[in-house]
């Protein structure tokens, strides 16, 4: 029996159940619907019943959708809702509608509200067929976990047991159909395996599905082995041939300088052998091939990273230096993924692990350099910066003594230039001083405060800090009361109101040296010291 297809059937009392696709109103005992519609006039459901089965649910679907708007927690309404939007053939209407029975969670409906749902899922599937295929598919499988649900609690249901079965029959052709046809084309004469693997591909997925959705027939199951052979050995084809494509070095079109080694058919071959493996585990030319295609495409990516060795020496910008050692270990890294034993590989690896640890070293003495003859603002944010490039040079290079002496010289400096600078922000200069100002200095007082404590905690440092704090909740209550408030940036303040703009606290933490190498704009002022001992391949 198709339910699709199945009359209305009244109950004793009066009631109705949604036993059909089409489904009814209900009026549950005791159930009655007071809110007004338009013109005052309260739900007749008896009336609205009429007109449902009589022709005409456009109108009992937007009564019913205004009324359920109005009342959004009385789960009886939007039940009725969701099924005269369904004879009116609003699919999404009534989906959204039995979304809200299940949220509201109306034991009695709960059952009532899936099922319906599960119909109307198929109806949209059903409309999308012409012109889209997948979304079919994935409407009729949400009919199909629809009435799924419904049977693992009641697996009696007539209703759903017949319109799950239903539902699977239909999507079960589908499939079939749609194997049937990508294996024909797959089939066609004159294709390259490259051709024939998107058409095998769509076949043996959809064999895969209609198998998984009937595990007993005969077609799916046998239309899934022969098609997983047969994208096993195009897949196998079209590898070898990729991974025997030649390499070539290729001008980047952002970046003329800044050479690419053109990998992308060794790696899609690479790939393309990857997947006829998984499907046929054990052809020993398939193995035999990968191996040797991913050796190959290692050598690639450490020669790129060579490229990019070649070009940081040529840089003095330690941004732009440490962006390109960055990427080359990246390609490194890259290989290594492919050949875990690529001796050349790790070679290359360690040689800018050495590069880069030179890099962030003499960057960090420059700055602690440049720190001596600064203000005490600006010496705090060239001993952090310096301080992080030592901390990033001996995780590098962990083993070495010299730089772990550095960085700690670098804290001892920081933290010292740190306590100074906070009781500087915390004197009240001669003179009147504006609230604003005097708000601005102790929150630059208490970053600094709270800089140290991180670095290097005290009970002295944790004092000040607090009591920088009390000053400041205090200059920011009288500020609010005044309209305004202190600023994280110059310029702000209502010049209207006679607000002068409030200068920004100091920030004394470096910014992180990252972003694209700009090899054509190198920019900067002074060269940086070049690192020794280079030790890279000509070719």
């Amino acid at each position: 029996m198709n339910l699709f297809r199945q009359p209305l059937s009244p109950i004793p009392g009066g009631s109705f159940t949604s036993l059909s696709l089409w489904g009814v109103l209900i009026c549950l005992s005791g159930s009655t619907f007071v809110a007004p519609v338009s013109g005052g006039d309260a739900l007749d459901l008896a009336r609205l019943q009429h007109q449902l089965t009589h022709g005409e649910p456009q109108g009992v679907a937007e009564a019913l959708a205004q009324e359920a708007e109005l009342h959004p927690s009385n789960a009886h309404l939007q039940y009725n809702a969701g099924v005269a939007a369904y004879a009116a053939r609003r699919w999404e209407d009534a989906l959204v509608a039995f979304d809200r029975v299940e949220t509201l969670g109306q034991r009695g409906l709960l059952d009532r509200a899936r099922f319906q749902r599960g119909n109307a899922e198929y109806q949209l599937g059903v409309e999308a067929r012409a012109a889209n295929l997948d979304e079919t598919i994935a409407r009729w499988r949400a009919a199909l976990e629809a009435y799924q649900s419904i049977l693992k609690q009641t697996p009696d249901d007539v209703r759903a047991a017949n319109n799950d079965a239903f539902v699977r029959k239909q999507l079960l052709d589908l499939l079939l159909e749609e194997a049937r046809k990508a294996a024909e084309r797959a089939k066609e004469p004159r294709q390259t395996p490259g051709q024939k693997i998107p058409h095998l591909r769509n076949a043996h997925e959809k064999f895969s599905d209609a198998h998984q959705l009937s595990p007993d027939n005969t077609e799916a199951r046998q239309g899934e082995a022969d098609t997983k052979d047969q994208l096993a050995e195009a897949l196998k084809q079209e590898g070898l041939r990729n991974v025997q494509s030649p390499l070539s070095l290729k001008a980047s079109r952002r970046e003329p300088r800044l050479p690419e080694v053109d990998a992308s058919k060794l790696e899609q071959g690479v790939s393309q052998l990857e997947e006829s493996q998984q499907l046929r585990p054990g052809d020993p030319q398939v193995e035999e091939a990968l191996k040797k295609a991913k050796d190959r495409l290692a050598d690639a990516k450490v020669k790129q990273a060579e490229t990019f060795l070649a070009l940081e020496e040529q840089i003095p910008v330690t941004k732009e230096k440490l962006a390109l050692l960055r990427m080359a270990r990246e390609q490194v890294d890259h290989a290594l993924e492919h050949s875990p034993q690529h001796q050349e590989a790790q070679r290359t690896g360690e040689e800018i692990d050495r590069r880069m640890a030179q890099v962030h070293e003499d960057e960090g003495d420059f700055q602690e350099q440049q720190a001596a003859f600064s203000q005490p603002e600006q010496q705090a944010m060239q001993l952090s910066q310096a301080l992080d490039h030592f901390q990033q040079a001996s995780e590098l290079r962990p083993n070495q003594p010299r730089l772990q002496a550095k960085q700690a010289q670098a804290e001892e400096k920081l933290a010292q230039t740190l306590d100074k600078l906070a009781d500087k922000l915390m004197q009240s200069p001669e003179g009147q001083e504006p609230m604003e100002a005097k708000a601005a200095r102790l929150e630059g007082a208490e970053q600094a405060l709270n800089e140290l404590q991180a670095l290097k905690p005290s009970d002295r440092t944790a004092q000040k800090a607090e009591q920088v704090g009390k000053e400041l909740d205090g200059l920011r209550q009288m500020l609010a009361e005044k309209g305004q408030q202190p600023s994280d940036s110059p310029g702000q303040g209502d010049p209207k109101n006679g607000a002068q703009p409030m200068p920004a606290p100091p920030q004394w933490m470096a910014p992180p040296l990252d972003g694209p190498p700009r090899i054509n704009q190198p920019g900067g002022k002074g060269q940086a010291p070049k690192s020794a001992g280079r030790n890279v391949r000509d070719y």
